[in-house]
């Protein structure tokens, strides 16, 4: 399968898993009173609404670092703003690995005799476990960072915040020129066949 192919059966899978993340996202944040997210129109499954041409290019080059468009969301509507900040940042992650633990219980089970088809549902796994993997990193705009917002003490985060460009821009260094895309696409194929074993077991 050349380039070109591997780049269309990878479209569904990197607008899928970036689509239910930020959507997510909007409905949690919704559901804890926050009413930014269907001001702006986020709180919708449209993937247009969520698309972000340059998190969409690094994400299928990077295979699963990337990102949709961000949702706004205001923790002002929270009743309690660290335990939902923290809801807000960590479901959408949760949601993805949730689908691709569904989409690789497709691809193993059922019979896809189309070579097409089976890439598609793989990629579908693949980026959405992709994408909650990279979440963890603390790296903007990875969701972990909103997490260290409520979970480190001020003085420790605001001493993160000042060097989080450097961290940003080093780690892209390294993603650009392929020095630790290997070790992550290691780690995601490590927590695949994982999961996969659940489907084994069943």
């Amino acid at each position: 399968m050349n380039y070109f192919w591997i780049f269309l059966v990878s479209i569904p899978g990197i607008i899928f898993a970036t689509t239910i993340h930020e959507f997510t996202r909007a409905a949690v944040s919704t559901a804890l009173g926050d009413t930014l997210p269907q001001n702006k129109g986020r709180l919708t499954l449209n993937p247009m609404k969520h698309f972000e041409p340059i998190g969409f290019l690094i994400m299928f080059y990077s295979g699963g670092f990337g990102w949709g468009r961000p949702v706004e969301t205001s923790a002002l509507y929270y009743k309690n703003r660290k335990r939902d900040t923290l809801l807000v940042a960590v479901l959408p992650s949760v949601v993805n690995m949730f689908f691709g633990i569904i989409f690789l219980g497709i691809y193993s089970k059922a019979a896809l005799g189309n070579t097409y088809l089976y890439m598609i549902f793989n990629y579908l796994c693949y980026y959405n476990v992709g994408l909650a993997i990279y979440n963890i990193l603390p790296v903007s705009p990875m969701d972990c960072v909103k997490v260290l917002s409520v979970t480190l003490p001020a003085n420790k985060y605001f001493q993160y915040l000042q060097y989080e460009k450097m961290v940003q821009m080093l780690f892209l260094f390294l993603l650009f020129f392929g020095l630790i895309t290997g070790v992550f696409s290691y780690i995601i194929h490590f927590v695949i066949n994982f999961l996969g074993l659940i489907f084994v077991i069943l």
